[in-house]
C-alpha cells in the first residue's frame, strides 16, 4: 500500500507506527488460531503482502473487511493503520452493499473461515466531509458500524492516531481471548491490549462456552474479556467444573449490565479470578475502571485523557480518543465536547453503578423500572439460561414489566411462570414484578452476547 504512505517527516510523527511495535519481537507469539502459533515476525510479513496488494490503492483509501478475528484479517487491519488508510470492520449483520456506500469504501476484502479471502475493488466514490478531513491530515482511521438503541446503523469514524495513543504505554503481557470481533469497539480494545501490550491474542473462531473455555484450557489464556449474557451461559454449562480454567488471572465484563446474581455466583465458582468491570462507547472507546470490591457493581471510571460528569443522573464522557462524529448522523457532542452516554447511573461518592439505558426504562404509573434489576432476580432462578424483560404498553400505568426466558430444560411455561413471579414478589417491589412471562424458543441474545431487550 506504499501509495498511501504520506511523505515529510511532520506526516510520519503523526502516523501510528503500528507494525514498529511488533519488530521488536521476533518470534515470541502474536496470535494463537486454531490452535496455530503466530509469531510477530510472522504476523508483519503477512502485513507486508497486504500493503503490496493494495499498493495501487489511493492515500487514505477506505479498506472495508469482514470476517472472522484471524492472521490474514489481523494483518490487514495492521496493514491498512500502518499505511495511514481507514480501516471499516463490518459487522455480521446489515446491508453490505448500504454500509460500503455509506464509507465510501475503495476495497472490500471478505475472509472465510479457514483464513481465505476475497478482494473487490470499488467504483471511486466522493468521500464524507469527516473522511476527507481525517484523509486531510494524514492519519489513519478506523470505522465502526453501531447500531444504537434505535436500530439503525451509524458510522462512527475515529482517528486511529488519537483511539490508539494509550496503547503505547507500557502495559503487563497476557494471553487473551479474542471474543470480542473487530467490529467492536472491545474487540479492538483487546487486540491493541495484547499485540501492543507484549501479550498474545487467541482467536476463538468457536464462541461456544466449549469452544472458548476450551481455548482457554488449551492454550493457558490469562485473560477473558466477554459480556455478562455469555458468563451466565458460561455457569448454566457448569464449565468452572468441565474446563480446566486454572490459567485465568481476570476476566473483565462489559457492553452490558451485569446482573449481581450472575457476578455472585460468578465470583464462587471461580473464586481465584480477578473479575473486573469495564465501561466503553463506539464514540469514546474504553475508559480505565477500578471497583474496590469484585462483588460490587460500583467502579471509578475515566483515567487519562477522559473526564465525567453525572447531570440529572445521566453519566457524560469528554474524551481525547473521541471519535470526529458520524458519518450519516449529526454530532452527538456538545460545544464543549461532552457526550451523553445515556445511561442513568447511581453515585456514592466518585464510584458510581450502571443503572441501564435511559431509553430501555420501563415507567409503570410514574415509577420507574430498570430491566437489569428485574433480570437479576430472574436469573437466579432454577432452570433459567437467559432473562429479557422491557416494558409493556397498558392503558392504565402507561406501561407494565414484560419478561421472556430461555429455560436450560425443557418445562411446563406455567411452571416457569409462577416460579418467576413468586421469585420477584419476593424480592421486588411491586410495580417491579412483570406482568407476562413467555418461554422463548431461542436465544435472547444478539451476535455480540448481549441481552436482546424486545418484544416476540
Amino acid at each position: 500500500m506504499a501509495s498511501m504512505h504520506i511523505s515529510g517527516a511532520a506526516a510520519q510523527d503523526r502516523r501510528v507506527d503500528v507494525l514498529a511495535q511488533l519488530q521488536g519481537r521476533g518470534d515470541a507469539t502474536a496470535l494463537v488460531w486454531r490452535d496455530r502459533t503466530v509469531t510477530c515476525s510472522a504476523l508483519l510479513a503477512a502485513a507486508a503482502r497486504w500493503q503490496a496488494a493494495l499498493s495501487s490503492c489511493p492515500a487514505g483509501a477506505c479498506v472495508a473487511l469482514r470476517g472472522p478475528v484471524s492472521p490474514e484479517s489481523v494483518a490487514l487491519l495492521l496493514a491498512v493503520f500502518a499505511a495511514g488508510g481507514i480501516a471499516a470492520p463490518l459487522p455480521q449483520a446489515g446491508d453490505t452493499e448500504a454500509l460500503l456506500e455509506l464509507a465510501a469504501a475503495d476495497v472490500l476484502v471478505t475472509f472465510d473461515a479457514d483464513d481465505g479471502w476475497r478482494l473487490e475493488r470499488r467504483a471511486p466514490a466522493t468521500p464524507p466531509p469527516l473522511m476527507a478531513r481525517l484523509r486531510g491530515a494524514g492519519h489513519p482511521g478506523l470505522l465502526l458500524f453501531s447500531s444504537g438503541s434505535t436500530g439503525r446503523m451509524k458510522a462512527a469514524l475515529h482517528d486511529a492516531v488519537l483511539l490508539l495513543e494509550k496503547y503505547r504505554r507500557p502495559s503487563r503481557a497476557h494471553r487473551c481471548i479474542g471474543f470480542l470481533t473487530l467490529d467492536h469497539i472491545g474487540g479492538i480494545n483487546t487486540l491493541a491490549s495484547a499485540l501492543f501490550g507484549s501479550g498474545t491474542l487467541i482467536a476463538t473462531p468457536d464462541q461456544t462456552v466449549s469452544g472458548v473455555c476450551g481455548a482457554i484450557a488449551r492454550h493457558r489464556a490469562t485473560v477473558l474479556p466477554t459480556t455478562p449474557t455469555f458468563l451466565k451461559m458460561l455457569l448454566v454449562a457448569d464449565a468452572p467444573r468441565r474446563f480446566d480454567l486454572s490459567s485465568l488471572s481476570l476476566i473483565t465484563y462489559g457492553t452490558e449490565q451485569m446482573p449481581q446474581s450472575v457476578l455472585s455466583a460468578l465470583r464462587a465458582a471461580l473464586p481465584q479470578v480477578k473479575l473486573k468491570q469495564t465501561y466503553g462507547l463506539t464514540e469514546i472507546g474504553i475508559l480505565a475502571t477500578r471497583s474496590d470490591d469484585a462483588e460490587s457493581l460500583f467502579m471509578q471510571v475515566g483515567g487519562p485523557g477522559f473526564e465525567t460528569e453525572v447531570r440529572d443522573g445521566v453519566l457524560w464522557i469528554r474524551a481525547r480518543s473521541a471519535m470526529l462524529g458520524y458519518l450519516n448522523a449529526p454530532s452527538p457532542f456538545d460545544a464543549d465536547g461532552w457526550l451523553c452516554t445515556g445511561d442513568l447511573v447511581e453515585c456514592d461518592g466518585d464510584r458510581l453503578r450502571i443503572l441501564g439505558r435511559r431509553s430501555e426504562v420501563i415507567n409503570v404509573g410514574g415509577e420507574k423500572v430498570f430491566p437489569a434489576e428485574v433480570e437479576s432476580v430472574i436469573l437466579a432462578c432454577d432452570n433459567i439460561a437467559e432473562a429479557a424483560v422491557w416494558g409493556l404498553s397498558s392503558p392504565v400505568t402507561g406501561q407494565v414489566v414484560a419478561a421472556q426466558v430461555r429455560l436450560v430444560a425443557d418445562e411446563p411455561a406455567a411452571a416457569v411462570e409462577a416460579r418467576v413471579r413468586a421469585r420477584c414478589q419476593a424480592a421486588l417491589a411491586d410495580w417491579k414484578v412483570p406482568l407476562v412471562v413467555k418461554v422463548a424458543g431461542r436465544d435472547l441474545h444478539g451476535p455480540r452476547f448481549k441481552t436482546l431487550r424486545r418484544a416476540p
